[in-house]
């Protein structure tokens, strides 16, 4: 019984830890708009985007999210708008959190080699404890599970707040960095009265630099029929949120119509705690350009404290963009492509 009663200590815990924190995907240039607002818009035409993750799936409680958004560069006001919507769950914890919202992005031209974008978020998050699926101490006896009802004071089950977002995206045509603040206003969290919890404001930041082994400087529509591209895209992405960060490193192969990614996830120098280290995971990803059609799958593999025990972390993206006939004779040039991956 003590040994039953530690564990599910530490499971709630480690629940609570999880749950202040905002959901990830290892694709993170596959869902541009969660990644950073000012990304709205950054395709070249309008797209549509899915998003899947299942992480831990060997474990009782598995942490799946889900992510839709819809964007359309708006070229004569050098702007772009979007739709993003997000829902992160733990599979038998009974939590769920859905987040809808709106973006957009100006994209500014600083000079001939540079550009800057700068974008807003503004949303409505809504979460659903489910206080009826959780199993609390005083259910519990010497025999095992009472099922009687718990005489804990319980909150709402249901909390909705606004939440808010901005981010900077510095590029040109080989190299960018860009910077996305979330939870701006850092909105209260809590649902058990006298105890204000607000959600930790996350910071990441975005930066690369593409290598094409084409040879060719001449920007080509990457649609256009018999387009090849030819690059390697090393990358690296960190996220810093309350009192934990990670760090992602690695690179893109793109050898058109597929795409190669391998990262490392963590920070080995760095430890949480004495004797918990901040290693992660290694992400494995292959993607396929199928013109207007783009599908990734990527996995994480486990190699922290946890141990593969956990089933890693299975990842889908679709992105579908609508490819116009012909551009009109009002439409814009574009200055140079967008160089970051889009897996």
């Amino acid at each position: 019984m003590k040994k039953f009663t530690t564990l599910l200590f530490l499971y709630l815990c480690t629940c609570v830890s999880l749950f202040a924190q905002d959901p990830q995907f290892s694709q993170y240039y596959a869902s541009p708009l969660y990644t950073n607002p000012a990304l709205t818009g950054s395709g070249d035409y309008t797209r549509f985007i899915l998003n899947y993750r299942n992480q831990w799936p060997s474990l009782t409680t598995s942490f799946v999210s889900y992510s839709a958004s819809f964007d359309v560069p708006i070229e004569k006001y050098n702007s772009g708008i979007g739709v993003l919507y997000t829902q992160d769950q733990a599979t038998s914890a009974g939590y769920r959190s859905q987040d809808i919202g709106l973006t957009y992005s100006y994209d500014l031209k600083l000079n001939r080699e540079w550009r800057l974008r700068t974008g807003l978020q503004f949303s409505y998050v809504l979460r659903d404890y489910q206080f009826y699926k959780y199993l609390f101490g005083d259910q519990i006896d010497d025999n095992g599970v009472t099922g009687s009802p718990t005489r804990e004071v319980l909150g709402r089950d249901t909390k909705g707040f606004i939440n808010t977002g901005l981010g900077g995206f510095l590029y040109s045509k080989k190299y960018w960095v860009g910077l996305s603040i979330h939870n701006v206003n850092r909105p209260r969290q809590d649902i058990l009265g006298g105890n204000e919890s607000r959600l930790p404001v996350r910071y990441s930041l975005q930066a690369g630099m593409k290598f094409d082994l084409n040879g060719e400087e001449n920007w080509k529509d990457i649609y256009s029929p018999g387009y090849r591209e030819r690059s390697i895209t090393p990358t690296i992405f960190y996220k810093h949120q309350g009192s934990f960060d990670q760090l992602d490193a690695g690179a893109y192969m793109t050898l058109s119509p597929v795409v190669f990614g391998l990262w490392y996830r963590g920070i080995p120098i760095k430890e949480y705690e004495i004797g918990l280290g901040n290693n992660e995971s290694l992400i494995a990803m292959v993607g396929f350009m199928m013109g207007p059609l783009e599908v990734g799958y990527s996995y994480d593999y486990t190699i922290s404290g946890l141990g593969s025990s956990t089933g890693g972390a299975h990842e889908v993206s679709l992105r579908y963009v609508i490819i116009p006939q012909r551009r009109t004779g009002n439409s814009k040039k574009r200055y140079f492509s967008f160089p970051c991956p889009r897996f």
